[in-house]
């Protein structure tokens, strides 16, 4: 039998959590070291902080530690609002953490480096050369529903006149203080809530990225940014939305191609369904239009612990299925990222669209004779 990948967990919060509770419970997985920035988590075993049987790892402070400690992969999720440019102290860790032989998969940041620029792409491949590692970056948005749902359904098509997604997310259930801050929740539409800063980088890359999966030479991308604003008081659990404040989030992201609009990605996150466009239906979705030729693709999905009992939570888990959704992408990357030539890993898809099917990019194709 194979041995199980050794796995860190690099900051054990929403999302990291969620990768803990997954690396805990699959034996092909071995959980050797978990980093913490918050000092109340420091000696805590990491079954028992989640509320599990203890399971001989404790969490720990000690970045040194860690960076010395032998794993095969560390899933490197900080909070979303961490700064990943060229010099940033996030990146410089992820640099080191490679050069030290451990691979990274990670949701905060790094989903296309060379969107960015072309220096934070050779930084982060030279530690990668340096380590004989990999590093994948994905999550459920950035991250999967592009790079793979988005890109798969366009298989259908040969040609493809434009892309629409929309993720429709309530918030109103959020337990995070940290979260409605972060999305800007009770604030004046004169403060810029950090959220647009994370999707300006975020949305930006995967947008590129899918473009650059799908062979399309992407322009530029252009962007929207709207508000709803609390028609009255709304109590959520952390915190309370006063009347007349920030209390969802509108952003557009246009991926232009040819002078036209490729790709948009509408986010809508809302506590009030009376916010909504015309003809949503509340709750957590994504809506999907593919215009192509000779075949077109609509639909609509949504994100469950249970779609045979409809339950939006695991019994005795208020983790989120969008939270499980980003995690997991990263968990399912470990083989790929541990068995990968050295570099940076990107999701390649066998059955997407492509404009000119003789520039089709694959790891499958060898050479065409």
């Amino acid at each position: 039998m194979k041995p199980a990948y050794r796995c860190i967990v690099w900051g054990p919060g929403t999302v990291g959590s969620a990768a803990l509770r997954e690396i805990i419970r699959k034996p092909e997985l071995e959980l050797v070291g978990v980093l913490a920035y918050n000092p109340e988590k420091n000696g805590k075993d990491a079954g028992e902080y989640l509320g599990m049987a203890p399971v001989g790892v404790n969490i720990t402070t000690d970045q040194e530690k860690i960076i010395k400690t032998d794993a095969d992969v560390v899933v490197f999720t900080p909070n979303m609002s961490t700064k990943v440019d060229l010099d940033s102290e996030a990146t410089n860790i992820v640099c080191r953490i490679l050069e030290s032989g451990k691979n990274v998969v990670t949701s905060i940041g790094w989903w296309y480096p060379p969107f960015t620029s072309q220096a934070l792409s050779d930084k982060l491949e030279n530690a990668c050369k340096k380590g004989g590692t990999c590093m994948h970056a994905s999550g459920v948005n950035p991250g999967w529903l592009y790079e793979r749902i988005i890109a798969t359904l366009t298989g259908a098509s040969t040609s493809i006149k434009y892309i629409k997604v929309q993720e429709l997310s309530d918030t109103s259930q959020t337990q995070s203080a940290d979260m409605c801050w972060g999305l800007g929740y009770g604030q004046d539409l004169s403060e810029t809530p950090w959220v647009e800063n994370v999707g300006d980088r975020g949305y930006s890359e995967t947008l590129a990225l899918t473009c650059h999966i799908m062979g399309e030479k992407l322009d530029r991308i252009e962007s929207e940014k709207k508000y709803f604003v609390a028609r009255e008081d709304l109590q959520m659990k952390p915190i309370t939305i006063r009347k007349g404040t920030r209390s969802g989030v509108n952003l557009l992201y246009h991926a232009i191609v040819k002078g036209r609009r490729f790709i948009t990605l509408e986010e809508i996150w809302y506590n009030d369904p009376r916010d909504l466009p015309k003809g949503l239906m509340p709750g957590d979705s994504y809506n999907i239009t593919i215009e192509g030729e000779p075949v077109s693709i609509k639909g609509r999905f949504e994100l469950l612990a249970s779609a045979e009992k409809n339950l939006h939570f695991r019994e005795g888990d208020r983790t989120s299925s969008a939270y499980y959704a980003t995690a997991v992408p990263l968990i399912q990357a470990i083989p790929i990222v541990c068995g990968a030539k050295p570099g940076m890993v990107y999701a390649n898809n066998f059955a997407n669209y492509c404009p000119d099917l003789r520039e089709f990019k694959s790891p499958l194709i060898g050479h065409r004779a």
